[in-house]
């Protein structure tokens, strides 16, 4: 069925990650699969306060987003190889219109039967004018399966 699955996740700690994460520990499961962990990071840094041109790059360690970042890739497939599943992840910059390529081609490098893709994937209401990551994949036809994450229940 799936030999090597590739997820693509948002480092960001919520309620719809963390479902996200529970998903990518039960398919390994089910099939047995290698699981490929991806964060795409973002490739340039902007100001704080783009006005006052005060707050540029990293303030302190605690806001180092390439540390949390690495910490959340390392901390999903420590719990997947805690499973019993084989499990690799890695981190890639791309700028904010480059996420769906940069996924793509890590998908298409590494051979994959599947890609995840979670919920931030997906058109929101702040992208009404661009395609999703989502759309993007799949309009460019890739030879693998994609599966899209349930969006979070509104309350």
């Amino acid at each position: 069925m799936y030999n090597r699955i590739l997820v693509a996740i948002d480092a960001t700690p919520s309620e719809e990650n963390r479902s996200a994460q529970t998903r990518a520990e039960q398919m390994g499961r089910m099939t047995g699969a290698t699981v490929y962990i991806l964060h795409v990071a973002r490739g340039h840094i902007i100001p704080g306060d783009i006005t006052g041109g005060a707050g540029l790059g990293v303030r302190s360690a605690d806001d180092d987003v390439e540390s949390a970042d690495r910490n959340a890739v390392q901390a999903l497939v420590d719990r997947l190889s805690a499973a019993g599943i084989e499990a690799h992840g890695e981190i890639v910059s791309a700028t904010t219109h480059d996420v769906a390529r940069a996924i793509l081609q890590r998908a298409q490098e590494l051979d994959v039967d599947l890609l995840v893709l979670g919920h931030q994937h997906h058109r929101g209401a702040g992208n009404v004018f661009r395609s999703s990551v989502a759309d993007w994949i799949i309009h460019h036809r890739p030879p693998f399966s994609i599966l899209l994450a349930r969006p979070p229940a509104r309350a």
